[in-house]
């Protein structure tokens, strides 16, 4: 069976108070940023149907969800290339993120190369000043961490393909929590699989000034199950665009994947208490 290379991207687009920033300066930007890199599968969070119209315009050989369900439009969706894809099935599962129109958004796809199967799925977590976080003070993102395991889990029993490559990526909202609770469900992000320094992919400077204030860190992540076996990856800082404006005040991360030869056996060690464990021949 042929091994076929899969360019999938993340991509939170930025809104503010539910219009995109810095509107329409960033159209240019956007749409440059997807006829540079074309990624063969992206997925969107923070989404507008403004940007929705950028982003068909910088990848016109991409299909898109189009659903009655508002949040496909004004939360989250994924796009693929048509030429090397069909889509069998998408669906959109409640997973308790407190935002009311995002879920865990996701498509089932067939590789015309080699009928691999490909489970993507695209999620936004709640954002860790959110006010229902400060008053209770419980990490939320943890349970919705938990949920989209689960729904990942029941639709991998739903298609029923033991070789089913499965990613899922998303604005996290974190660098810890989620991370952990996915490689233990099995689910290895591609920086700590090629054994890469993570990248900080927020915020990406120059932004708006209550985003450039934040701590720089990683919050936007890519993971996959031993049937997808990343290659490269890398966030996309500082990427040069018209008008001097930055893409978003999120770095878009790419990865590209080898799909056909599944499983691989992933080769890192890491202890998530906060060191690594590398066994010294002395």
């Amino acid at each position: 069976m042929s091994v076929a290379r899969v360019s999938i991207m993340t991509f939170n687009m930025c809104k503010t108070l539910g219009m995109p920033i810095n509107w329409p300066k960033r159209r240019l930007p956007i749409i440059e940023c997807m006829r540079t890199f074309t990624p063969d599968i992206l997925c969107v969070q923070e989404l507008h149907p403004l940007m929705h119209e950028a982003l068909v315009e910088g990848l016109p050989t991409h299909q898109f969800v189009d659903d009655e369900f508002a949040g496909w439009f004004n939360e989250g969706n994924i796009y693929w290339n048509s030429n090397l894809f069909e889509m069998k099935e998408y669906g959109a599962i409640d997973i308790g993120i407190i935002e009311p129109l995002r879920r865990l958004f996701w498509v089932h796809l067939i590789i015309k190369s080699n009928q691999k199967e490909l489970l993507i799925g695209n999620a936004h977590f709640t954002w860790e000043g959110h006010e229902v976080e400060r008053n209770s003070d419980v990490n939320v993102r943890k349970q919705q961490t938990r949920r989209a395991v689960q729904a990942l889990k029941d639709l991998q029993e739903k298609i029923n393909n033991p070789e089913l490559a499965v990613v899922f990526m998303g604005d996290l909202n974190e660098n810890y929590h989620p991370r952990r609770i996915l490689r233990e469900n099995g689910f290895i992000d591609c920086f700590l699989e090629l054994r890469l320094p993570t990248p900080i992919t927020h915020p990406q400077r120059p932004s708006e000034p209550k985003e450039d204030i934040q701590v720089g860190t990683t919050i936007d992540w890519i993971v996959q199950n031993r049937f997808a076996r990343p290659i490269l990856a890398n966030s996309l800082q500082n990427v040069y665009c018209s008008n001097g404006y930055s893409v978003s005040d999120h770095c878009p991360v790419m990865c590209i994947y080898e799909i056909g030869q599944g499983p691989y056996v992933s080769n890192t060690v890491q202890d998530f208490s906060g060191k690594n464990l590398v066994k010294w021949d002395l």
